[in-house]
Protein backbone atom coordinates (compact mmCIF):
# COMPACT_ATOMS: atom_id res chain seq x y z
CA UNK A 1 0.00 0.00 0.00
CA UNK A 2 1.34 3.52 -0.96
CA UNK A 3 2.07 5.83 2.33
CA UNK A 4 -0.06 8.51 2.79
CA UNK A 5 0.74 12.00 1.74
CA UNK A 6 1.77 14.30 4.78
CA UNK A 7 -0.54 16.84 5.18
CA UNK A 8 1.33 20.47 5.73
CA UNK A 9 0.00 23.89 5.59
CA UNK A 10 2.00 26.70 4.03
CA UNK A 11 2.30 30.34 6.26
CA UNK A 12 2.97 32.93 3.97
CA UNK A 13 2.28 33.96 0.08
CA UNK A 14 5.05 35.99 -0.54
CA UNK A 15 7.97 35.74 -2.41
CA UNK A 16 9.40 32.54 -0.66
CA UNK A 17 5.77 31.37 0.70
CA UNK A 18 5.32 31.03 -3.30
CA UNK A 19 8.30 29.25 -3.88
CA UNK A 20 7.78 26.87 -1.19
CA UNK A 21 4.12 26.51 -2.59
CA UNK A 22 4.92 25.36 -5.90
CA UNK A 23 8.04 22.80 -4.56
CA UNK A 24 4.85 21.70 -2.07
CA UNK A 25 2.01 20.74 -4.61
CA UNK A 26 4.96 18.84 -6.78
CA UNK A 27 6.24 17.15 -4.10
CA UNK A 28 3.83 13.62 -4.28
CA UNK A 29 4.53 13.05 -0.98
CA UNK A 30 3.20 16.26 0.29
CA UNK A 31 -0.02 17.42 0.49
CA UNK A 32 -0.93 21.13 0.96
CA UNK A 33 -3.92 21.53 3.16
CA UNK A 34 -4.05 25.25 3.05
CA UNK A 35 -2.30 28.70 2.59
CA UNK A 36 -2.43 30.80 5.76
CA UNK A 37 -1.85 34.41 5.54
CA UNK A 38 -3.95 37.81 6.81
CA UNK A 39 -3.78 39.55 3.18
CA UNK A 40 -6.50 38.03 1.21
CA UNK A 41 -5.71 40.06 -2.06
CA UNK A 42 -1.92 38.24 -2.48
CA UNK A 43 -2.97 35.09 -0.75
CA UNK A 44 -6.79 33.77 -2.32
CA UNK A 45 -4.95 33.69 -5.93
CA UNK A 46 -2.05 31.34 -4.68
CA UNK A 47 -4.10 29.37 -2.97
CA UNK A 48 -6.80 28.98 -6.02
CA UNK A 49 -3.73 28.23 -8.21
CA UNK A 50 -2.34 25.25 -5.89
CA UNK A 51 -6.30 23.94 -5.56
CA UNK A 52 -6.64 24.48 -2.18
CA UNK A 53 -7.95 26.78 0.91
CA UNK A 54 -7.10 30.06 1.84
CA UNK A 55 -6.83 30.73 6.05
CA UNK A 56 -6.19 34.17 7.94
CA UNK A 57 -4.76 32.83 10.23
CA UNK A 58 -2.95 29.25 11.46
CA UNK A 59 -5.61 29.16 14.59
CA UNK A 60 -8.25 28.96 12.03
CA UNK A 61 -5.89 26.10 10.02
CA UNK A 62 -5.52 23.71 12.49
CA UNK A 63 -8.81 24.18 13.70
CA UNK A 64 -10.32 23.18 10.47
CA UNK A 65 -7.78 20.89 9.85
CA UNK A 66 -8.92 18.94 13.42
CA UNK A 67 -12.58 18.87 12.48
CA UNK A 68 -11.41 16.30 9.41
CA UNK A 69 -8.07 15.00 10.11
CA UNK A 70 -5.07 16.66 12.25
CA UNK A 71 -1.90 18.42 10.34
CA UNK A 72 1.11 16.76 9.89
CA UNK A 73 3.54 19.88 9.68
CA UNK A 74 3.74 24.06 8.59
CA UNK A 75 6.01 25.46 6.63
CA UNK A 76 6.60 28.97 8.01
CA UNK A 77 7.39 31.28 4.97
CA UNK A 78 7.06 34.64 6.59
CA UNK A 79 9.05 37.32 8.20
CA UNK A 80 11.12 36.75 11.07
CA UNK A 81 9.63 38.64 13.62
CA UNK A 82 6.10 36.52 13.08
CA UNK A 83 7.88 33.52 13.84
CA UNK A 84 8.10 33.00 17.28
CA UNK A 85 4.40 33.81 17.71
CA UNK A 86 3.61 30.94 14.73
CA UNK A 87 6.43 28.48 16.07
CA UNK A 88 4.84 28.64 19.77
CA UNK A 89 1.06 28.08 18.53
CA UNK A 90 2.03 25.30 16.38
CA UNK A 91 4.08 23.67 19.14
CA UNK A 92 1.48 24.19 21.63
CA UNK A 93 -1.10 22.22 19.14
CA UNK A 94 1.45 19.47 18.98
CA UNK A 95 1.93 19.79 15.15
CA UNK A 96 4.72 17.11 14.93
CA UNK A 97 7.32 18.97 12.63
CA UNK A 98 8.14 22.82 12.08
CA UNK A 99 9.80 24.34 8.67
CA UNK A 100 10.71 27.51 9.32
CA UNK A 101 12.97 29.85 7.49
CA UNK A 102 16.49 31.06 8.26
CA UNK A 103 16.56 32.77 10.67
CA UNK A 104 14.44 30.70 13.21
CA UNK A 105 14.38 34.06 15.62
CA UNK A 106 16.18 37.41 15.23
CA UNK A 107 18.33 36.63 18.23
CA UNK A 108 20.71 33.39 19.53
CA UNK A 109 18.59 33.77 22.99
CA UNK A 110 15.18 33.55 20.94
CA UNK A 111 16.15 30.88 19.06
CA UNK A 112 17.82 28.47 21.44
CA UNK A 113 13.79 29.29 23.56
CA UNK A 114 11.83 27.97 20.76
CA UNK A 115 14.46 25.19 20.28
CA UNK A 116 13.93 24.44 24.14
CA UNK A 117 9.56 24.82 23.43
CA UNK A 118 9.80 22.48 20.54
CA UNK A 119 11.72 19.74 22.29
CA UNK A 120 9.74 20.19 25.42
CA UNK A 121 6.79 19.45 23.18
CA UNK A 122 8.82 16.88 21.41
CA UNK A 123 8.14 18.65 18.20
CA UNK A 124 10.86 18.79 15.30
CA UNK A 125 12.03 22.46 14.51
CA UNK A 126 13.54 22.29 11.39
CA UNK A 127 15.28 25.50 9.49
CA UNK A 128 16.04 25.77 5.71
CA UNK A 129 19.35 26.30 5.31
CA UNK A 130 19.42 25.97 1.29
CA UNK A 131 22.92 25.79 0.00
CA UNK A 132 23.39 22.44 1.81
CA UNK A 133 20.82 21.08 -0.31
CA UNK A 134 22.34 22.33 -3.52
CA UNK A 135 24.52 19.78 -5.69
CA UNK A 136 26.60 22.34 -5.96
CA UNK A 137 27.43 23.38 -2.93
CA UNK A 138 27.38 19.00 -1.39
CA UNK A 139 30.12 18.47 -4.24
CA UNK A 140 32.27 20.95 -2.69
CA UNK A 141 31.37 19.97 0.91
CA UNK A 142 32.43 16.38 -0.32
CA UNK A 143 35.71 17.27 -1.89
CA UNK A 144 36.77 19.54 0.75
CA UNK A 145 36.00 16.75 3.63
CA UNK A 146 37.51 13.46 1.07
CA UNK A 147 40.92 15.53 1.79
CA UNK A 148 40.99 16.67 -2.21
CA UNK A 149 42.29 19.89 -1.04
CA UNK A 150 44.14 19.07 1.33
CA UNK A 151 43.76 21.37 4.77
CA UNK A 152 41.51 24.32 4.25
CA UNK A 153 43.90 27.48 4.76
CA UNK A 154 41.07 29.93 2.87
CA UNK A 155 38.15 30.58 1.97
CA UNK A 156 36.18 33.34 -0.10
CA UNK A 157 32.81 33.78 -0.39
CA UNK A 158 30.83 36.28 -2.52
CA UNK A 159 27.15 37.16 -2.49
CA UNK A 160 26.10 39.60 -4.91
CA UNK A 161 22.26 40.08 -4.82
CA UNK A 162 20.27 40.80 -8.33
CA UNK A 163 17.80 42.30 -8.82
CA UNK A 164 19.24 45.59 -6.55
CA UNK A 165 16.63 47.07 -4.32
CA UNK A 166 14.96 49.90 -5.43
CA UNK A 167 16.08 52.95 -3.69
CA UNK A 168 13.05 53.28 -1.74
CA UNK A 169 13.34 49.48 -0.41
CA UNK A 170 16.94 50.57 0.57
CA UNK A 171 16.09 54.17 2.16
CA UNK A 172 12.95 52.37 4.53
CA UNK A 173 15.37 50.22 6.00
CA UNK A 174 15.27 47.29 3.84
CA UNK A 175 17.08 44.96 6.40
CA UNK A 176 20.49 44.65 7.32
CA UNK A 177 22.71 43.36 4.63
CA UNK A 178 24.72 40.83 7.58
CA UNK A 179 21.78 39.48 8.23
CA UNK A 180 20.04 39.17 5.54
CA UNK A 181 22.64 38.18 3.29
CA UNK A 182 25.12 36.10 5.06
CA UNK A 183 23.40 33.48 7.23
CA UNK A 184 23.22 30.62 3.77
CA UNK A 185 27.13 31.33 3.22
CA UNK A 186 27.97 31.17 7.54
CA UNK A 187 26.27 27.59 8.21
CA UNK A 188 27.45 26.04 5.19
CA UNK A 189 31.44 26.82 5.53
CA UNK A 190 30.75 26.24 8.59
CA UNK A 191 29.57 22.87 7.62
CA UNK A 192 32.07 22.50 4.96
CA UNK A 193 34.73 22.89 7.23
CA UNK A 194 33.38 20.76 10.50
CA UNK A 195 34.77 23.99 12.37
CA UNK A 196 33.81 26.62 14.35
CA UNK A 197 34.29 30.31 14.19
CA UNK A 198 36.65 32.32 17.04
CA UNK A 199 36.41 35.59 15.89
CA UNK A 200 34.75 37.69 13.25
CA UNK A 201 35.87 41.05 12.27
CA UNK A 202 33.28 43.17 9.87
CA UNK A 203 33.11 46.06 7.75
CA UNK A 204 30.60 47.90 5.99
CA UNK A 205 30.07 50.89 3.48
CA UNK A 206 27.35 52.57 1.64
CA UNK A 207 27.87 52.83 -2.12
CA UNK A 208 26.44 56.99 -2.43
CA UNK A 209 26.24 59.62 -0.10
CA UNK A 210 22.51 59.46 0.26
CA UNK A 211 22.79 56.02 1.75
CA UNK A 212 25.62 57.47 3.44
CA UNK A 213 23.77 60.30 5.42
CA UNK A 214 20.77 57.36 6.29
CA UNK A 215 23.66 55.17 7.55
CA UNK A 216 22.62 52.36 5.66
CA UNK A 217 24.96 49.87 4.48
CA UNK A 218 24.61 48.20 1.46
CA UNK A 219 28.15 46.30 0.96
CA UNK A 220 29.72 44.61 3.47
CA UNK A 221 33.20 42.09 4.01
CA UNK A 222 33.35 39.68 7.12
CA UNK A 223 36.33 38.12 7.82
CA UNK A 224 35.60 34.63 9.57
CA UNK A 225 38.52 33.16 11.98
CA UNK A 226 38.16 29.19 12.77
CA UNK A 227 39.72 27.29 15.43
CA UNK A 228 41.72 25.54 13.00
CA UNK A 229 43.46 28.44 11.41
CA UNK A 230 41.33 28.61 7.99
CA UNK A 231 40.50 31.96 7.52
CA UNK A 232 37.38 32.98 5.56
CA UNK A 233 36.37 36.62 3.91
CA UNK A 234 32.87 37.02 3.01
CA UNK A 235 31.99 39.72 0.58
CA UNK A 236 28.44 40.77 0.37
CA UNK A 237 26.77 43.31 -2.15
CA UNK A 238 23.11 44.56 -2.63
CA UNK A 239 24.58 45.99 -6.13
CA UNK A 240 25.18 43.31 -8.41
CA UNK A 241 23.65 44.93 -11.71
CA UNK A 242 24.92 41.73 -13.80
CA UNK A 243 23.07 39.00 -12.39
CA UNK A 244 22.92 36.73 -8.73
CA UNK A 245 26.02 36.50 -8.08
CA UNK A 246 27.29 33.22 -5.93
CA UNK A 247 30.56 32.01 -5.66
CA UNK A 248 32.40 29.83 -3.19
CA UNK A 249 36.35 29.19 -3.24
CA UNK A 250 38.44 27.35 -0.84
CA UNK A 251 41.87 27.02 -1.09
CA UNK A 252 43.98 24.29 0.35
CA UNK A 253 47.65 22.51 0.62
CA UNK A 254 46.99 20.16 -2.06
CA UNK A 255 44.16 22.35 -4.20
CA UNK A 256 41.47 24.50 -4.61
CA UNK A 257 37.87 24.21 -4.95
CA UNK A 258 35.31 26.37 -5.89
CA UNK A 259 31.34 27.08 -7.02
CA UNK A 260 31.07 29.19 -9.56
CA UNK A 261 27.97 31.08 -11.33
CA UNK A 262 25.46 29.37 -13.36
CA UNK A 263 23.85 31.14 -16.46
CA UNK A 264 20.16 31.51 -17.46
CA UNK A 265 21.50 29.05 -20.30
CA UNK A 266 24.82 27.31 -21.88
CA UNK A 267 24.52 28.99 -24.93
CA UNK A 268 27.61 30.85 -26.20
CA UNK A 269 28.80 32.87 -29.36
CA UNK A 270 31.80 33.58 -31.01
CA UNK A 271 32.10 35.97 -33.71
CA UNK A 272 34.27 38.75 -34.85
CA UNK A 273 33.18 41.02 -32.12
CA UNK A 274 34.08 38.06 -29.54
CA UNK A 275 32.63 36.29 -27.35
CA UNK A 276 28.90 36.62 -26.01
CA UNK A 277 27.59 34.52 -23.17
CA UNK A 278 24.34 34.62 -21.16
CA UNK A 279 23.83 36.14 -18.30
CA UNK A 280 23.85 34.66 -14.51
CA UNK A 281 21.13 33.71 -13.18
CA UNK A 282 17.96 36.14 -12.49
CA UNK A 283 18.32 35.94 -8.56
CA UNK A 284 17.69 33.26 -6.07
CA UNK A 285 14.48 31.73 -7.22
CA UNK A 286 15.99 30.70 -10.27
CA UNK A 287 19.63 29.58 -8.98
CA UNK A 288 18.38 27.78 -6.03
CA UNK A 289 15.22 26.10 -7.21
CA UNK A 290 16.31 22.60 -7.36
CA UNK A 291 17.77 23.26 -3.87
CA UNK A 292 14.41 24.22 -2.16
CA UNK A 293 12.98 21.01 -3.92
CA UNK A 294 15.60 19.24 -2.55
CA UNK A 295 14.78 20.87 0.86
CA UNK A 296 10.93 20.08 0.74
CA UNK A 297 11.76 16.26 -0.14
CA UNK A 298 14.05 15.83 2.96
CA UNK A 299 10.83 18.01 5.02
CA UNK A 300 8.98 15.09 4.12
CA UNK A 301 11.10 12.74 4.79
CA UNK A 302 11.71 14.40 8.46
CA UNK A 303 7.89 13.93 8.56
CA UNK A 304 6.83 9.93 6.96
CA UNK A 305 10.04 8.62 7.76
CA UNK A 306 11.30 10.10 11.37
CA UNK A 307 14.81 10.97 9.25
CA UNK A 308 16.67 13.55 11.41
CA UNK A 309 17.09 17.07 10.05
CA UNK A 310 20.34 17.90 8.51
CA UNK A 311 20.24 21.30 10.77
CA UNK A 312 20.55 21.45 14.13
CA UNK A 313 19.82 23.49 17.05
CA UNK A 314 23.70 24.72 17.62
CA UNK A 315 24.27 25.62 13.73
CA UNK A 316 21.39 27.69 14.17
CA UNK A 317 22.39 29.49 17.40
CA UNK A 318 26.12 29.22 15.78
CA UNK A 319 24.83 31.16 12.45
CA UNK A 320 23.17 33.67 14.83
CA UNK A 321 25.75 34.67 17.43
CA UNK A 322 28.65 34.70 14.26
CA UNK A 323 25.77 37.31 12.29
CA UNK A 324 25.32 38.98 15.57
CA UNK A 325 28.89 39.41 16.14
CA UNK A 326 29.38 40.69 12.81
CA UNK A 327 26.67 43.38 13.39
CA UNK A 328 28.43 44.93 16.88
CA UNK A 329 31.95 44.38 14.67
CA UNK A 330 30.46 46.44 12.07
CA UNK A 331 29.99 48.97 14.32
CA UNK A 332 32.53 48.86 17.29
CA UNK A 333 35.43 48.48 14.15
CA UNK A 334 36.90 45.81 16.25
CA UNK A 335 37.55 42.03 16.20
CA UNK A 336 35.02 40.20 17.92
CA UNK A 337 35.76 37.17 19.74
CA UNK A 338 32.88 34.83 19.68
CA UNK A 339 33.53 33.24 23.38
CA UNK A 340 32.84 36.93 24.77
CA UNK A 341 29.41 37.46 22.80
CA UNK A 342 26.59 36.07 24.92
Amino acid sequence: MAQAAAKIVLIGSGRMGRIRARAIFANPRLQLEGIVDPNIEQAKPLSELYRTHHFETLSEAISSSSSSSSLDGIVISTPTPSHESLITEAAKNNISSIFVEKPVDETADKVSSLFQLCNDQKVKLCCGYQRRFDSSYQSLYHQINSGAIGTPLTASIFFGDHPVPSREFLLQGGGNIITDCSAHDVDFIRWALKDEVVSVYAVGTSSDDELREKNIIDNATMLLTFSRGTNVTLSLSRGANYGYDQRCEVFGTKGIVSVKNMAENATELANEDGLHRPKWMHSFPQRFAAAFEQEMDAFADTLLSETHWPIEEKDCIAVQRICDAALLSCETSRVIHLDDMP
